[in-house]
């Protein structure tokens, strides 16, 4: 997958607000385990923050925990070079940031697999889910430790998208150029445009795309409300963040320290889900009290977008072959944990 798709597939999750540093034990420790991630007082945070507790306490300060927020150790692509190389230990970014190391990733941005926020925690924090997404990256030094949704994906329009019929002849800015992205749109009549996030907000000020998609909480973050006030849900389309190692550090901890980290990375799961169903319905919040207007689409209009993504899906498995299983085998898991 090329870089332009993984850049797009962040979505907008290189937003930084009051970048800290969460200062380490006062004792010396046998190993600095630091975690990078490009934001910063969100889920993610809240996952690193449970991980360093549980790390720290369970290795009884072996292992000090340094957490870096906001791109304090660089930007998004340097990071995950970093951990590929092991000169950093844990970077946390969207999963579509690793597509390039193992085309197995790209799964993660299929829409459809996932009915809800909480289907997708459930889904995500299953064991036989993560022992699975431990195997992606292997053989380029990566190890899966975590995944959990960062929230919905939306598009924010100057022009309202209350139906599935009203994308045709938009103009919309996509992730990227790939058939997952794009395909969708251009079944529904609507013109996608890959552009880099960033060249998005003027975009839509200058007349030169209609609208983006986007995680929910750039929305609120960059202020699209300023130049766009319709948000649509997109239905079953979510962001979902990779917490992944350095595989080189974890041979180096040995089993014993190597196990507890993946342990405590998988039971702060539950401190990054908990605390996210909340704030997700205060981004939605926030663009409301700036004036914007969200749309869910209906029964009929959900069913027409998501049937635009499984008629992607035939091309999209064609030029990424290692798509189609990893999909079928989400969808299982999915429906395996639906009742839960």
């Amino acid at each position: 997958m090329n870089k332009a798709l993984a850049c797009a597939a962040w979505l907008g999750l290189s937003a930084v607000f009051n970048a800290t540093v969460v200062e380490g034990p006062a004792f010396a420790a046998d190993y600095t385990l630091k975690v990078s991630s490009p934001t910063n007082n969100d889920a993610i945070l809240k996952w690193m923050e449970g991980f360093k507790t549980r790390v720290e306490a369970s290795t009884q300060g072996q292992i000090e925990v340094q957490l870096y927020p906001a791109n304090q150790l660089g930007q998004i692509p340097a990071t995950v070079e970093g951990v590929s190389m092991g000169t950093i230990e844990v970077t946390a970014p969207a999963s579509g940031f690793f597509v390039q190391y193992d085309k197995r990733f790209e799964a993660l941005d299929v829409p459809g697999l996932f009915s809800d926020m909480a289907h997708a925690q459930r889904v995500l924090s299953d064991p036989e889910v993560l022992d699975r997404l431990e195997e992606y990256g292997a053989d380029q030094g990566l190890h899966t430790l975590a995944a959990f949704p960062h929230g919905p994906l939306g598009i924010v329009s100057v022009k309202t998208v209350d139906t599935a019929a009203a994308l045709e002849g938009q103009r919309i800015r996509v992730a990227g150029p790939s058939a997952l992205s794009t395909g969708p749109f251009k079944e529904l009549g609507a013109s996608p445009i890959s552009m880099p996030l960033g060249e998005v907000l003027p975009a839509i000020q200058n007349g030169v795309v209609d609208g983006t998609i986007a995680g929910l909480p750039v929305f609120t973050i960059f202020h699209y409300y300023d130049v766009a006030k319709d948000l649509t849900v997109l239905p079953e389309s979510y962001l979902i963040v990779t917490a992944v190692a350095s595989q080189y550090f974890l041979d180096a901890l040995g089993e014993d320290l190597s196990g507890k980290v993946k342990t405590a990375a998988r039971e702060a799961l539950s401190d990054a889900n908990s605390w996210n169903l909340k704030a997700v319905e205060g981004v939605q919040g926030t663009w409301k009290e700036n004036g914007g207007t969200i749309f869910n689409l209906s029964v009929a209009d959900k069913a027409a977008y998501l049937k635009a993504v499984a008629d992607t899906l035939p091309t999209a498995y064609s030029q990424n072959p290692a798509l189609e299983e990893e999909v079928e085998f989400l969808k299982s898991a999915a429906a395996r944990v639906a009742g839960e």
